[in-house]
């Protein structure tokens, strides 16, 4: 399995192999470009889960997310 989809599957919580997590907490934590994937995947699944509409979204909302997701990814 590739990184990237081990890091979607991670945020997913679809993966079951728990050396496989550990692997992908150690690397969260240790390696600065996986973390800011990581965290960009999370915002975006959390705010699908908690914000998802079936329209398309006016553009002072899509510049919030975007200012969300940047302001995440920096802390």
């Amino acid at each position: 399995m590739e990184l990237l989809e081990e890091i979607t599957s991670y945020v997913d919580e679809e993966l079951k192999d728990q050396n496989i997590c550990f692997r992908m907490k150690r690397l969260i934590a240790d390696d600065c470009v996986i973390r800011k994937e990581y965290m960009i995947q999370k915002c975006m699944k959390d705010l699908l889960r908690t914000r998802f509409a079936c329209c398309k979204s006016p553009i002072g909302l899509d510049k919030k997310i975007f200012l969300y997701i940047s302001q995440n990814i920096n802390n």
